[in-house]
């Protein structure tokens, strides 16, 4: 008779071969379901065992991947070094699991390389010595790392380009009320001169007073700060006028052709800074072509629709009108070409540019509406595509005193409360306006001005201060006074206006702004169009 076997022998060989088939099956799936790749390598280098993320991250189908050498996941460039140092790790009897997160680069079965982070554990059994490599794929965090130091890089220097433009803010106000008296004085002294080489001193130092100011304008146009005073104008006689200056600038070893447009160009910018634009675009296409050449200035019309908008970020559809400056000159490569607008960024000599040209050209065309634009490639010369917003020319304004002007075109008898923090300036411009006939207010400070109004009993028919002013800013100013006297008019002058046109809004009805600086006849024809 058989001797039965015990029954709790059969139950605990049951037990002890489900429980290992259930953690078989728990690292199949934990295997599987991890986000990184999991590799199994023997000593010889071969792959015994992979995951579904090895697969799909190397880019092998299913099961491919086991069989194959490791160094097929390695950049042909550095397999002979992998495999060094994989033997030696393999031969190294106190060899430790290897850090976390080493950097290297790795190959796809495509040969794409991309960036991972790998750690090592060896694995001991009994009869083998394997390794298990886990491969995260940091391609995409290293981009994103990337981005964010870019990001980071910008808003830097976004941070210096707003601090450099309050500096440039504050010479220019004070760099301004200069000028502003240099052509001052200059008109009073002029018609008391001889005429002959006397003149023609006084002549010059006014001219040069005025192609200085131009400097200011690049400082304030390239951080978009100039407040600007914009016309409705036809682009096509601007042009032309300001090309009789460009002429000068580029010599006669270079010819100019100028096409305006069949049509009447209307946009809306202010004049001066259309001569800034071609002055700059002169002289860089001088610089590019030392042995002469040929600059052809252009005006068309452009419709940019749904199909041709894409090309033109940060343009809606629309009329535009389109200025091109094309030189014959040397072009640029791209390492250039994409930092062509950056504040500073030059590529000429030290000491002959200080790189604000083209920037304070992006700042001016942005803050018009527009959008600037560059083609150009080494040896095939350089073309600037400037697209202004094409508008109605409704807006036109007439001026009556502008068709003649004579001594008396500037003459008023009305009443004028003069505010302006600079001595110096205030007396001269008290001066010009007495002459011409104002009674004048005169006050230095603002609250000085609060206290002459509640003084004076009398009609004060304008306000004329500046706008950069301590304690009170001209903008504040005037909604102060406007309270007792709301029919006042008011003429806003300013090198820079920093944030006072922002903060208080767009100017009234019976408000307009002057740039500094200015010479008194334009000052006199501003007060009586105001005043007429």
């Amino acid at each position: 008779m058989d001797t039965p076997k015990p029954i709790l022998e059969v139950s605990f060989e049951g037990a002890l071969d489900q429980e290992i088939k259930q953690n078989d099956e728990r690292f199949r799936l934990l295997l599987q379901a991890a986000p990184d790749a999991i590799l199994e390598v023997d000593a010889s280098g071969r792959i015994t065992l992979a995951n579904v993320a090895a697969e799909s991250m190397f880019g092998y189908p299913g099961g491919d991947l086991v069989g194959r050498s490791i160094e097929e996941l390695v950049p042909a460039a550095l397999r002979n070094a992998h495999i060094r140092h994989r033997a030696a790790y393999a031969g190294n009897s106190k060899r430790r699991p290897m850090g976390v997160g080493r950097a290297l680069e790795a190959q796809k079965r495509d040969g794409t390389l991309f960036a991972v982070e790998i750690s090592l554990s060896p694995t001991t059994s009994v009869d083998t010595e394997n390794v298990i490599a886990i491969v995260r794929d940091v391609s995409q965090r290293n981009e994103m790392e990337k981005m964010l130091h870019r990001s980071e890089e910008r808003l830097r220097q976004a941070e210096k380009l707003e601090a450099l433009g309050r500096l440039a803010g504050g010479v220019a106000h004070e760099f301004n009320n200069l000028l502003t008296m240099i052509l001052g004085y200059s008109e009073l002294l002029l018609p008391s001169v001889p005429a002959g080489d006397p003149r023609s001193y006084v002549e010059k130092i006014s001219l040069s007073a005025r192609r200085a100011a131009s400097l200011t304008r690049q400082l304030l146009a390239f951080s978009r700060s100039q407040t600007l005073t914009p016309r409705v104008l036809d682009l096509n006689t601007v042009v032309v006028e300001s090309c009789h200056i460009v002429s000068r600038l580029l010599g006669e070893n270079v010819e100019l052709v100028v096409l305006p447009a069949a049509e009447p160009a209307w946009v809306k910018i202010d004049p001066a800074q259309i001569d800034q634009i071609m002055a700059n675009l002169a002289t860089n296409a001088h610089a590019a072509m030392p042995d002469g050449g040929k600059l052809t200035v252009a005006v068309s019309h452009a419709n940019l629709d749904e199909k041709n908008i894409h090309q033109y970020p940060g343009l809606a559809p629309g009329k535009y009108v389109l200025l091109s400056v094309s030189d014959t000159g040397s072009g640029m490569p791209p390492e250039v070409k994409a930092r062509l607008f950056e504040p500073f960024f030059s590529t000429r000599e030290f000491g002959q540019g200080a790189g604000l040209g083209l920037a304070s050209i992006y700042g001016i065309v942005k803050q018009s509406g527009g959008n600037i634009s560059v083609r150009s490639e080494p040896g095939s010369g350089t073309t600037f595509y400037i697209f202004l917003p094409n508008v109605q020319p409704d807006d036109i304004e007439s001026d009556p005193l502008k068709k003649e002007k004579n001594s008396e075109t500037f003459r008023g008898d009305e009443t004028i409360l003069l505010v302006e923090d600079q001595e110096p300036l205030l007396d001269l411009s008290r001066e010009f306006l007495e002459r011409l006939g104002y009674r004048v207010l005169a006050a230095s400070q603002p609250d000085k001005a609060v206290q002459v109004s509640q003084n004076f009993a009398g009609a004060i028919d304008l306000l004329l201060t500046d706008v950069v002013m301590p304690g009170m800013n001209g903008r504040q100013l005037a909604s102060q006074l406007k309270l007792q006297r709301p029919t006042m008019k008011v003429l806003f002058v300013s090198g820079f206006a920093d944030r006072a046109f922002e903060t208080a809004g767009p100017l009234g009805a019976m408000e307009t702004f002057m740039e500094k600086p200015y010479g008194f006849e334009e000052l006199g024809l501003k007060i009586r169009t105001i005043l007429h």
